[in-house]
């Protein structure tokens, strides 16, 4: 039984009770005329008024039967696109590959992601491992600073001790020719029958200090009483390193002075002045 149907029966009992009522009230009442024109003036109306709700009643079903209709094409339409969908096609095949590119995809940035996390820590590792080289490094070099700041003040000493070398062969070769010449004197004086042999008087020390230096002459703080002589030639130093020689032109009692000779060094005041660098 369809909407319509049910319709025509709600009608049809509506129709019904009302057609009873009129029958029972035309048994019981008298005939009035005027009473049966109102009640057939109020029939009437209510006649009226069924047919409007039935016309009210009909339109609604037909706009729910309407409604109904548009619903159903609806589902169909989606019944379709749903069995169409469960149909596979080209583009859904793609779109299915795409789909399982983009997660193989994932998963190796994934992989990636984790590799480069290990690289960054193995980073932090070997960046560390290079930073204890450098401090290593820097002591090494620190002390290789130190070991050349030791070599260097070494081969000072040593070119120091290379000038008091010379200094001292300069002497010793002074010397000999001191002696060579006393000897000469004493085989001369021998030869010519003299006063007899000439013995030679050693040489006192010398120790003095320059006290006053003008270009290649310099004074010293000893003269006459300390031994110095004129033409005595002196040698001067300072710590271990020779400066020159100071070959004597005046002396007095307390000082003397004297031309700056072989000059290795500039001479200054303080430098110390003597006459054996052996004592």
């Amino acid at each position: 039984m369809n909407i319509l149907t049910k319709i025509c029966v709600v009608v049809l009992l509506i129709l019904v009770l009302v057609a009873s009522v009129v029958f029972i009230n035309t048994a019981t009442v008298p005939q009035n005329y005027r009473m049966l024109y109102d009640r057939e003036k109020v029939k009437a109306t209510l006649n009226g008024q069924d047919a409007r709700l039935q016309k009210l009643v009909t339109n609604r079903q037909a706009e729910e039967i309407d409604t109904l209709k548009g619903d159903k094409g609806k589902l169909l339409a989606e019944n379709a696109e749903l069995k169409q969908q469960l149909v596979p096609n080209p583009v859904s095949i793609l779109v299915k590959k795409l789909m399982e590119q983009i997660e193989a995809a994932n998963t190796r940035l994934t992989e990636l992601q984790l590799n480069v996390k290990a690289m960054g820590e193995r980073n932090e590792l070997l960046t560390k491992q290079l930073d204890d080289e450098r401090v290593k490094t820097a002591s090494l070099q620190e002390k290789i600073g130190r070991g050349s700041s030791d070599l260097v003040q070494a081969q000072g000493k040593l070119e120091r001790s290379e000038r008091v070398v010379r200094a001292l062969e300069r002497q010793l070769q002074d010397r000999d020719e001191r002696i060579a010449e006393l000897e000469k004197q004493a085989v001369g004086g021998a030869a010519a029958g003299g006063a007899g042999a000439i013995t030679a008087v050693p040489q006192g020390q010398v120790t003095a200090t320059i006290s006053a230096v003008r270009g290649d002459h310099a004074s010293i703080n000893v003269g006459a009483a300390q031994g110095v002589a004129r033409g005595q030639k002196l040698y001067i130093y300072r710590n271990a390193s020779f400066v020159g020689y100071l070959r004597i032109d005046e002396v007095d009692e307390a000082q003397a002075a004297g031309t700056i000779v072989d000059k290795q060094l500039d001479p200054a005041i303080g430098d110390k002045v003597t006459n054996d660098l052996l004592k």
